[in-house]
């Protein structure tokens, strides 16, 4: 059975399908870059004050990392389900089970932060992505603000504290903005400064 996560934070209020960041090898090799992965909030929480956390992060990797039959993913009874507030895609499968969800479970808008692009080109090739599906290219490049690239309905990107480009994502509640959770929200660039 997949967990779902209560967030805080910026988060509040909007469950997340979370994995394990600390034993993904993607984030591993990253771990250590200057890109915005070399200063991953979920490395440093799951290394400390969250470790208790990291059992069920890596149930769901191992879980998300084949694909489960569909019969077996849950129905869900949420307006808003993230994907990897804590984590990225372990592999293709992963993709494959969130898009077999956001099938399932029509009512429910579920939104993917990915850097794995060619993972999401294969995606498109093999399969029509769901409305209620959002995938959200998160731009490792620090202070390079690029705009959505293919395949992808929106960008995240991050800039340094004292960058003079303008931000709109600036601190307040996820569930009050909802840029990144509507499809036509008139944010398709999301620009936010390194926390």
């Amino acid at each position: 059975m997949l967990h779902i996560s209560k967030m805080s934070g910026k988060l509040l209020g909007i469950p997340a399908i979370n994995t394990d960041t600390t034993s993904n090898p993607f984030c591993i090799r990253q771990k250590d870059t200057d890109t915005i992965c070399g200063q991953c909030y979920s490395h440093r929480m799951l290394e400390t004050y969250r470790k208790n956390c990291v059992p069920a992060f890596k149930r769901n990797s191992d879980l998300l990392s084949t694909v489960i039959p569909v019969d077996y993913l849950p129905v869900l009874n949420y307006a808003y389900v993230r994907h990897d507030g804590h984590g990225e895609l372990q592999n293709y499968s992963h993709l494959v089970n969130i898009h077999n969800l956001a099938v399932k479970n029509p009512a429910v808008t579920f939104t993917l932060w990915t850097k794995r692009a060619t993972l999401v080109r294969q995606y498109h090739r093999e399969y029509s992505q769901p409305d209620n599906l959002i995938l959200i290219f998160s731009n490792p490049t620090i202070d390079k603000v690029i705009g959505v690239p293919r395949g992808f309905d929106k960008v995240f990107n991050n800039v340094s504290p004292d960058s003079p480009v303008d931000q709109n994502c600036t601190g307040q509640k996820c569930l009050q903005c909802l840029k990144c959770y509507r499809k036509n929200s008139g944010a398709d660039i999301i620009v936010e400064a390194v926390k």
